[in-house]
């Protein structure tokens, strides 16, 4: 029984790291006039830099690639014995270093902040010499949020899940109010007067926003549409244009007038074509949908679509195979790079495996690797695998039997251990983007699976990326940094090994310099030098409580770090005028279980006129004081709402919770109004 228990665990460690959406394989293949094709699996290799990336060609081709893809969707489990309710003990264990890609977006800006961070530039013939906009990664990249500006005027969308329902309201026979959620709006609020804001118009339409000109966009999810309105009389908005969304929505950018919108839409054997993530009049066929010359699972296409932000028309669309798992998407100034998460299938791993080793009579490797050939799904050869392997064993003594098993077991945990760089992947497609027009470039794998979009960024002909790789057999997880030729995406340095048995949890460049922080029990914090883009170097380490979520640049000298200890809220400011050996300036713990920026980069706000940062956590936002290099609480908002953004206009700080918009004057941090958006 122990020995079945051993394998089980083999077992389970296999699934759990190559099952749950992470397998895919990348082997070689023949490409012609009819597209990708898949050519006899063989055992992994460790080259998996550039990968060349075609169109089908044909539907007919579209449909075998995806067939051939979902044929190696892998299960948990590979040799089956055992398995018990000892799995679910054991997944604690593989799953504590997972990464975890649900985790929200944190971002980091790629060059060093301007003086105002997200400011925008003053409206003609207005008193308003500044006003914030939303906290983003790329300057001159707007990203989707609740709040959006144009200089004099707040358009904002409340997360209606967060809103406090007044009273009194409508009642009840038993005399108890109904309590009602709003209709979902989004609210025009007139800042012309930074002291007395008006709410002059509200918007059909709510969801995540993005303003551009005389267009506001609101990305509306829960209406599968995406629809704009004309705010050239912003309290009088108009319909302009709408286009259906069909297929889940990945992510959105703006820039000079033009949407990039990027969707994922699963696919399944014998689907329809084409593919119409934004309805019929704008479908996909899928001859024109591109693939990487190697196989993938296949179990979704993603499309870049280049819309005119005014007419709503669609400029340019873009569309190509990946998988389904641990999507992000990071935009430069040059192009978007969308990743998502391969590997290796288990049947593959296990015949490399079996090869490998001198445990297996050659009769019996011979038999696997014959399965290994057969053009079944990856499911159909792990289970005659399973059984190749289980009538050798019961032709053994029973204790050669129990032998045997200890040793493949011993023997395959140091296998995986040897091959982990292959069993998670991250694959990242180049979209180029020119005046609106898009074009895909080419196709690369890092090992190991990124955070977030910060972990990503495009640096003097460079792509740096970020990973982690999880622990696997015997070998605990670590967290490597690359250096991608951001044209070819072929591997040009790296820095490997930080944070032995920990996970990325934040990442940030900022020039020519990186920093990441990688957590379990202590807050790793990295500095990497990248004086030579192409040859990385690890400065400095510095280890302290808890962990980092987030991190913005405050200075040259200095970086900000948002996160956690102890299960509390969390700031720290990290000295690293001295790169090889950075310190701890000061930190400050709040009594809050969770912040608001957690969640989402954009809920972080930093004014540095003032020399305050917002931190918003529960019904209460907190403004921080960073002068001199001390951290404390300047002034707390208190909300009947959960507070979700606060902008800055002149010297007055307006803070969004629920239907409430809360306005401090910054010089004596008093409320001066609170305009409630309900009435």
């Amino acid at each position: 029984m122990a020995a079945q228990r051993k394998i089980a665990f083999v077992t389970l460690v296999v699934g759990l790291v190559l099952g749950a959406g992470l397998a895919a394989s990348f082997v070689g293949s023949d490409t012609g006039n009819n597209g990708p094709e898949a050519s006899v699996d063989q055992p992994p290799e460790l080259d998996n830099s550039g990968v060349g990336i075609q169109q089908f060609g044909s539907e007919q081709a579209f449909e075998e690639y995806v067939q051939r893809g979902h044929q190696r969707t892998t299960t948990r489990g590979w040799w089956g014995t055992g398995l018990s309710a000892q799995r679910f003990d054991e997944r604690a264990v593989v799953d504590e270093v997972q990464v975890d890609m649900a985790a929200g977006d944190g971002t980091a800006d790629a060059a060093p902040a301007p003086a105002d961070d997200g400011a925008q530039p003053e409206s003609g013939g207005s008193d308003i010499e500044r006003i914030a906009g939303s906290n983003v990664q790329v300057a001159g990249l707007d990203e989707p949020d609740i709040v959006k500006t144009d200089g004099e005027r707040f358009y904002y969308s409340p997360r209606v899940g967060h809103v406090v329902y007044r009273e009194p309201g409508p009642v009840a026979e038993d005399g108890v109010p109904v309590r009602e959620p709003p209709e979902p709006e989004s609210h025009v609020v007139d800042a012309s007067e930074p002291a007395e804001p008006e709410d002059i118009a509200s918007i059909d339409a709510s969801g995540e926003l993005l303003q551009t000109g005389d267009r506001l966009v609101v990305l509306e999810e829960s209406e599968s549409r995406i629809v704009a309105f004309d705010v050239s009389d912003p309290a009088d908005p108009e319909k302009e244009w709408e286009q259906p969304l069909e297929d889940s929505l990945v992510t959105a950018r703006e820039a000079d007038g033009q949407l990039y919108v990027v969707t994922q839409t699963r696919t399944s054997v014998g689907m329809a074509c084409p593919i119409t993530p934004l309805g019929q009049d704008n479908a996909i066929e899928c001859a024109d949908v591109y693939a990487p010359e190697t196989q993938t699972t296949a179990d979704a296409t993603y499309t870049a679509f280049s819309i005119d932000a005014t007419s709503g028309e669609i400029d340019d669309t873009v569309s190509f195979v990946g998988t389904g798992s641990g999507t992000v998407v990071y935009m430069s100034e040059n192009g978007l790079y969308i990743t998502y998460t391969t590997g290796t299938s288990e049947s593959e791993l296990m015949a490399a495996y079996v090869e490998e080793t001198d445990i297996v009579p050659e009769d019996v490797e011979q038999r696997v690797l014959e399965i290994q050939s057969y053009d079944i799904s990856d499911r159909s050869k792990r289970t005659e695998i399973e059984m190749a392997l289980e009538r050798w064993f019961q032709s053994l003594p029973e204790e050669e039997r129990h032998d045997k098993r200890e040793q493949l077991y011993d023997g395959f945990r140091e296998y995986l251990g040897d091959h982990r760089t292959e069993l998670t992947q991250t694959s990242i497609v180049n979209v180029g983007v020119d005046d609106g027009e898009l074009s895909v470039g080419e196709s690369g794998t890092v090992p190991g699976t990124p955070l977030n979009q910060f972990a990503l960024d495009e640096y003097e002909g460079t792509l740096r990326i970020t990973t982690t790789i999880p622990r696997t057999g015997n070998a605990e997880s670590i967290n490597n940094l690359y250096v991608l030729d951001s044209e070819t995406l072929d591997r040009e340095g790296n820095v490997t090994g930080m944070g032995e048995d920990q996970r990325v949890y934040s990442v940030r460049y900022v020039g020519d310099r990186g920093y990441v922080v990688t957590f379990r029990q202590i807050d790793p914090f990295y500095v990497i030098d990248f004086e030579d883009p192409t040859d990385p170097e690890e400065l400095g380490e510095l280890k302290l409580p808890g962990f980092s979520s987030y991190m913005h640049p405050v200075d040259d000298d200095s970086v900000l770090g948002i996160g956690q200890e102890n299960g509390r809220v969390k700031a720290a400011l990290f000295d690293v005028s001295e790169p090889t050996d950075p310190e701890v300036g000061d930190d400050l713990v709040l009594d809050e279980w969770q912040s608001g920026i957690d969640d989402t980069h954009h809920a972080f706000l930093m004014d540095r006129r003032h020399e305050v940062f917002f931190l918003p956590a529960g019904h209460s936002g907190y403004v921080v004081d960073y002068a001199d290099g001390d951290l404390s609480v300047a002034t707390t908002v208190e909300a009947s709402a959960s507070v979700d953004r606060a902008r800055y206009v002149n010297n007055y700080l307006y803070v969004f919770a629920g239907e409430e918009v809360i306005v401090l004057d910054q010089e004596e941090w008093e409320r001066t109004e609170t305009l409630d958006l309900s009435e």
